[in-house]
């Protein structure tokens, strides 16, 4: 497990150090890992673990930690929990998925976990689709970014991407770096998850 974390870590560091010296430093950086839900060839759901960088974990834990006992009770981590979906909710999860080029809804959360583990804040947030997305012949797109730059996402180098699927069908993934969809002023270049099917 510990591995795991410092794996998704890792992303959070690479991303931050590709940044060029005149690009504002975000306040946060998270690694993220998806995992998407298929029927044969149709997306029901699809999830977020998003973990946050040691010392912005380090402050959350803090301001929540309302007896100052230096772990979070499980009421306090269903406050840490609140706060973080309102905040993160507000702006759509940073999440924008497309279908074949066009831009495709998503909902709330059905469902949040929070953990905190080897001292990291570990979010996980699982969505589901009110009708499965027909994905026959299709490209999904997942893009994550903070236009403001205020947190800094990466993809997990170890894992950044699983497919868990029941009824097979042909789908597979891939991560492409996207500069037609730099930001922040040209100066970040984010990179897409595509999820196919034939």
């Amino acid at each position: 497990m510990r591995r795991s974390i410092l794996g998704l870590i890792t992303a959070c560091a690479s991303l931050l150090s590709a940044m060029t010296p005149a690009a504002a430093h975000p306040d946060i950086a998270a690694s993220v890992r998806l995992t998407f839900e298929l029927d044969g060839k149709a997306l029901t759901g699809f999830s977020e673990r998003l973990v946050f960088d040691a010392a912005s974990s380090r402050r959350l834990v803090a301001r929540f930690d309302a007896d100052r006992d230096g772990t979070l009770s499980q009421p306090e981590r269903d406050a840490l929990a609140s706060e973080l979906l309102d905040r993160l909710g507000a702006q759509h999860f940073y999440t924008e998925l497309s279908l074949n080029g066009e831009g495709l809804s998503r909902s709330q959360p059905a469902a949040a976990d929070l953990v905190i583990r080897d001292g990291f804040v570990d979010l996980h947030l699982h969505f589901r689709f009110a009708s499965p997305a027909d994905l026959r012949n299709s490209d999904l797109g997942v893009l994550i970014r903070d236009r403001d730059l205020v947190i800094a996402f990466g993809f997990d180098p170890r894992q950044p991407v699983i497919v868990s699927q029941k009824n097979g069908g042909a789908c597979a993934t891939s991560i492409e770096a996207r500069p037609d969809e730099a930001y922040f002023g040209g100066l970040v270049t984010p990179s897409v998850v595509t999820l196919t099917c034939r």
